[in-house]
């Protein structure tokens, strides 16, 4: 297969030679938040260390503490609105980013320079090259811009590449499907549940995108998915079908040629370790995952220079792998597709820790499903009770319903052990352009109310 590079040259790299690279990147930038960033200055003191203290991998990993969530929220209550640890004059913040707030309390800061913005859209580029795109190439950008991260870094490594970029963000999912008709565009990016809604509005717009579209790449993202689901896409779209996965605190990593799924396997994401070091720990131990091992992610970014920070725990469930073991030769390590999850969205029914992508999976390895909402509540007579409630297609007849409800409450349980009750929803699921929230947890105002 003929590989695509954007940065050839480190693309190229032996892991040796990367991992010198990096390391020094690294090392400056401890340097530079240390002298800069009052977070880090308290975080060192209370570890008591210094930069100098940081020698090698194994310090990095065992001495310098990690940040999280909370440490930034605490930091902006402290100095609003960017926190101590903003490192450079206020007049050259260039742009503000507000994490999406889809999990856990609160929202963090992230000031950014211009040269933040520039540097981050190298690994905006490079997905962008993996993915195939070109300069020329008409692509949409569904995502509304906002003050979150996605939709601006979307588009500037667009229009740094040389795309043609029809930036719909603002309107509706049939406008859009229009617009792409009439100028025959030949890629986007949607997020996984969004790629669905298209797909399931363009079949109620008799529109059949192999035939009346020109789509030959898609780029998708943000969510977990089952593997049939890619090769769903492909015949339906006649495109191949790319992944990504990316986070506001630069946690970044993107499928290379060979796609998200390898036959009826699932593949790999490689994390773009130029734009920051990433670690897959175990959360109860700290240790390193072993390849296979399911971690959570930490990231520091590397030459970030407005909010910079050290080792965040992003709370996200990955699945770790050596670079080897994808075979396009890349000297950057991989996380497997298609399953990274948050750990806080782990649900606990019954007494039994279940993960909202079980539920997913289920439920979108059948065709007929559009979308489903759930909800765990406490029933009258104060019992617990696990209810999913499907979407289904347009057409699809009562006997198929009833026999797919039964299907999912059964594999379900299969999967799960805890009966779901499964029915149809009353009206239509709002379309999610973005990250979509599935799950209403209601169990503690029906205590209330026992």
């Amino acid at each position: 297969m003929e590989r695509r590079y954007y940065n050839r040259q480190l693309e190229t790299m032996s892991r040796e030679d990367f991992r010198a690279y990096q390391w020094r990147l690294l090392k400056e930038q401890i340097e530079y938040i240390y002298a800069r960033s009052g977070l880090c200055q308290r975080q060192f003191k209370a570890a008591k260390i210094t930069p100098d203290d940081i020698k090698d991998w194994a310090d990095f990993r065992n001495k310098v503490p990690y940040t999280t969530k909370l440490d930034l929220l605490a930091d902006q209550e402290m100095k609003p609105p960017y926190g101590t640890r903003l490192a450079v004059p206020e007049e050259e913040v260039f742009q503000m980013w507000l994490t999406s707030g889809t999990s856990g309390k609160g929202q963090e800061v992230h000031a950014v320079t211009r040269e933040d913005f520039e540097l981050f859209l190298n690994g905006t580029c490079t997905m962008y090259t993996w993915v195939g795109w070109k300069k020329g190439d008409r692509v949409m950008l569904p995502l509304p811009l906002g003050v979150t991260a996605a939709a601006p870094v979307h588009l500037g490594g667009m229009q740094r590449l040389g795309l043609t970029v029809f930036n719909l963000g603002m309107y509706d999912t049939r406008t859009k499907l229009e617009y792409m008709k009439r100028f025959r565009l030949t890629g986007f990016f949607a997020t996984v549940a969004y790629l669905e809604t298209l797909t399931s509005e363009a079949e109620q717009m008799d529109i059949v995108p192999l035939r009346d579209m020109a789509v030959r790449r898609i780029m998708t993202g943000i969510q977990p998915y089952p593997v049939p689901f890619i090769d769903r896409m492909r015949q339906k779209w006649g495109a191949e079908v790319y992944d990504y996965y990316g986070t506001t605190q630069y946690a970044t990593a993107c499928t290379c040629e060979n796609g998200p799924v390898l036959g009826d396997q699932r593949g790999y994401y490689h994390m773009l370790e130029f734009v920051a070091v990433h670690e897959v720990i175990n959360p109860d131990t700290g240790q390193p995952a072993k390849p296979g091992e399911i971690g959570e992610m930490v990231v520091t970014p590397l030459n970030k220079k407005a909010s910079p920070y050290l080792r965040f725990r992003l709370a996200d469930k990955v699945r770790y792998f050596p670079y080897d073991a994808c075979d396009c030769g890349r000297p950057f390590d991989c996380l497997e597709t298609g399953t990274i999850a948050r750990y806080d969205d782990m649900m606990k029914v019954k007494g039994i820790n279940i993960w909202p992508e079980v539920i997913d999976e289920v439920v979108f390895t059948k065709e007929e499903c559009i979308e489903y909402r759930g909800r765990l509540y406490i029933s009258d007579d104060g019992r617990e009770k696990a209810e999913v409630a499907l979407e289904f297609k347009p057409g699809v007849v009562p006997d198929v319903k009833q026999r797919l409800m039964k299907l999912v409450a059964d594999e379900i349980r299969d999967r799960t052990g805890i009966g779901f009750d499964v029915r149809e929803t009353a009206e239509p699921i709002p379309h999610v352009v973005f990250k979509v929230r599935r799950w209403a947890d209601e169990r503690q105002k029906g205590l209330g109310r026992t």
